[in-house]
């Protein structure tokens, strides 16, 4: 069995560096729409195991009503709820685990077959963020073999850690993948794609941008 986790922060303390262009109202909608969207990536990949891991019980019963395993996040960080998930789904027969983040709206369940198609030849595999040295995606084979180190630098955390302790570590550029939603710009470049107009997110953004647009004379 292959697992998939899925980390989601608090709805209400998500998206802070959006603050500046959006009132709280809005990130917290942007949130929602987010892990809707991750949520329809969990259920639309059923060749994945999934568990839904999040200190925000909103967040764990719209999981559930998916039909999807749920973990309480105890509120130490991210990093130890990820450990404890991937125990867990070691726990559970789990062969090999794959951690994606809940802000990738692009993402399709293909862009996950990919992952673990590169992941059968490797130990570690990372998808890199196409901006700020982050990991978008992380399989481990089998799921303990390495700690996660999200954060900042975490793509270069990842690749170090991995060659240290001799894994077979394979890097996978993915698109859809690469694109997280954290800043104003990142937005921007979300409502240049077509495909961003058929996620929640992307049409959530879209009629927040017109309703903001100044009216013609």
């Amino acid at each position: 069995m292959d697992a998939g986790i899925l980390p989601v922060k608090r709805l209400d303390r998500a998206k802070k560096r959006l603050a500046d262009d959006y009132d709280e109202e809005q990130r917290v909608a942007i949130a929602r729409a987010l892990l809707d969207d991750a949520l329809d990536l969990c259920h639309d990949s059923p060749f994945l195991s999934w568990w839904v891991v999040s200190d925000d019980e909103t967040v764990l019963e719209r999981a559930k009503e998916r039909g999807l395993s749920t973990l309480q996040d105890g509120g130490s960080g991210l990093n130890d709820a990820l450990v404890l998930a991937i125990a867990t789904a070691e726990r559970a027969g789990a062969g090999s685990t794959t951690i994606v983040p809940v802000d990738v709206p692009l993402a399709r369940p293909e862009d996950l077959q990919d992952l673990l198609d590169t992941g059968a030849t490797s130990d570690v595999t990372v998808v890199p963020s196409g901006r700020d040295g982050g990991t978008n995606g992380l399989y481990l084979r089998p799921p303990g073999i390495l700690a996660p180190r999200f954060g900042p630098g975490s793509l270069a955390s990842h690749l170090t850690a991995a060659e240290r302790t001799g894994l077979r570590c394979s890097i996978l550029s993915l698109d859809a993948l690469s694109l997280d939603i954290d800043t104003v710009e990142d937005i921007q470049t979300l409502l240049s794609i077509d495909r961003a107009g058929r996620t929640k997110t992307g049409a959530l953004l879209a009629d927040i941008s017109r309703r903001a647009a100044p009216k013609p004379f």
